[in-house]
């Protein structure tokens, strides 16, 4: 979006990327309790930006003070005006209902940012929920009937709307326009404009109002206004509408009415207006205890430059592979300056591994790191740089590679829901805990297998980086067969195979999250292939319960 910081030279030249790192979800607690005898919910919580949907949690069942803990992060495509939460409670035989929300305007989250702060829920009202705006042209002019009377017509020009909201992932948007009033009813409606939330419509609609009153001194209004409906007749309206194919029918995007004294005879009218609530919506809502959400907001904007602004600085990092010793090297301080690893990382993944030299200088700072180490067990256990940038290079280079190797079979797995269960205290009544070994042993040997011959499809870099790793521990500590396989197990399985199976959502592999059954299933499975990854036995099967 557009850049307004300071110290920014031209907007044209510079590019603002802003993040939200929601941490510590924490918890909701005094939700109003359900009108049932049982009084609980099966609550969830939505991140939106404005109207958009970007993350829901997983559903805590029966509580009225549900505990998420979840972490969420995300990169901000485009400008908003609200930060929004909203907490729904399920409901499997209906639309699911909105308890209430937080929303928290752009410029205020400064305000909260990384600190826990309590919000009181407020009342959503579906009919309220409105943002955009609508250009519009209007036009009053004469016509001469048959019989020689003159009456008026108006022509309503829908040009486009920009900025409405996307609802339930889409935006199929149309438009009404309405002249209503006491003596008549009359309402048109454009074609719907398909996946776009600023559509482009340029249609005319024609609408007759009247006799003009130039024939007569009944009313006195001004010129170009019309005689025996002036009295009645309410302002133009506009809704817009998303065309919905659930059976719930066509979502309400907002109104505007255009009052008809700003139409003036033969001169045009052209101008934007914001989308306001429905005139009949609830506004006499007094906010009621519908309970709060704890919630911790981490939001970042950087501003960008032109990529040759950084060309010194590119240079000199990815000239640190040649440096010697490596701890020597720019990109090596500027990890050591950096008192958070991933700050360095997340630039340093981002530039480097994009060019050959990049995957040679995580090589080397991979290697410096070996040598330190000394317990073959503990290779890269630790949040070093070294780990970060790898962990970086992977979530960039190697998300199709992980999409193309996972998904299949994340997607049987949430399908088939079939119990995988090998806790005997967690069974429930009627389930086999023979038959539940059996079904997870084929999920896991289903993921081992798409894994391990997925070889020819892992990006260049990575696997250069893996070789890297692989001979730095070989050489390191040469009376241990296996640490050569572990130091690349515990990247490909336990830092990026194995997170991704246990929460496919946040890769997404599934568009929510997962149901408590298949979310069991799948950690059973991460957990197993962990074990596999790291070339370790199970002592019991309670070991990764």
């Amino acid at each position: 979006h557009s850049c307004e910081a300071p110290g920014v030279a031209k907007a044209t030249e510079t590019e603002a990327r802003s993040r939200l790192q929601e941490r510590k979800w924490g918890e909701a607690k005094n939700l109003p309790t359900y009108p049932g005898p049982n009084k609980m919910r099966d609550c969830y919580c939505t991140v939106n930006l404005d109207q958009e949907e970007v993350f829901r949690t997983k559903v805590v069942e029966k509580s009225l003070c549900p505990f998420y803990g979840e972490d969420f992060y995300c990169e901000i495509p485009r400008s908003f005006r609200h930060l929004s939460f909203y907490i729904f409670d399920r409901d499997v035989f209906r639309r699911d209902s909105i308890i209430g929300k937080v929303a928290i305007q752009k410029e205020d989250l400064q305000k909260y940012h990384n600190r826990d702060t309590w919000f009181q829920l407020q009342h959503v009202d579906a009919d309220s929920e409105v943002q955009g705006k609508v250009h519009l042209e209007l036009r009053l002019s004469e016509v001469i009937t048959d019989s020689g009377v003159v009456c008026h017509k108006l022509a309503t020009r829908i040009l486009e709307c920009q900025g409405l909201p996307i609802v339930n992932g889409q935006c199929d948007p149309y438009a009404t326009v309405t002249l209503a009033g006491p003596c008549r009813s009359e309402a048109k409606k454009t074609k719907v404009k398909k996946k776009t939330n600023n559509p482009q419509f340029d249609e005319v609609f024609y609408f007759e109002v009247g006799v003009s009153v130039a024939q007569t001194q009944s009313i006195p209004t001004p010129r170009g206004l019309w005689q025996k409906e002036a009295p009645c007749l309410l302002p133009s309206r506009v809704d817009l509408w998303n065309a919905s194919n659930l059976k719930f029918g066509d979502e309400f995007l907002g109104e505007l009415r255009v009052p008809l004294k700003v139409l003036r005879q033969s001169s045009p009218h052209e101008a934007w207006y914001f989308l306001q609530p429905r005139d009949n919506g609830s506004k006499s809502l007094k906010p009621g205890d519908l309970g709060s959400l704890r919630l911790n907001v981490v939001y970042t904007e950087d501003h960008v430059f032109s990529s040759d602004y950084y060309s010194p600085l590119r240079d000199l990092l990815l000239k640190s592979a040649d440096v010697e010793p490596v701890s020597a090297s720019a990109a090596h301080i500027l990890g050591e300056v950096c008192r958070e690893k991933q700050e360095a990382a997340i630039p340093a993944g981002a530039a480097l591994p994009a060019l050959r030299p990049g995957g040679a200088f995580i090589s080397a700072i991979a290697s410096a790191e070996v040598r330190r180490t000394q317990d073959p067990n503990t290779i890269f256990r630790g949040n070093s740089l070294t780990s970060k940038c790898i962990d970086e290079t992977m979530k960039l280079a190697g998300m199709q590679y992980l999409h193309v190797t996972l998904k299949p079979t994340i997607e049987e797995i949430c399908q088939s829901h079939k119990s995988c269960e090998i806790d005997p205290v967690r069974l429930k009544d009627g389930e086999s805990l023979e038959s539940n070994m059996e079904n997870l042993r084929q999920f896991v040997d289903r993921v081992f297998s798409v894994i391990t011959k997925s070889g020819v499809s892992c990006p260049t870099v990575m696997c250069d980086i893996f070789f890297s790793l692989r001979e730095a521990a070989a050489k390191r500590f040469q009376d241990d067969l296996d640490v050569r396989y572990t130091a690349v197990s515990s990247f490909i399985f336990l830092r990026f195979f194995a997170p991704a199976i246990l929460s496919p959502n946040l890769f997404q592999l599934t568009p929510h999250h997962t149901d408590p059954q298949t979310s069991r299933t799948l950690t059973l499975v991460s957990k197993t292939i962990q074990t596999l990854g790291s070339l370790s036995k199970s002592k019991s099967v309670s070991h990764w319960l």
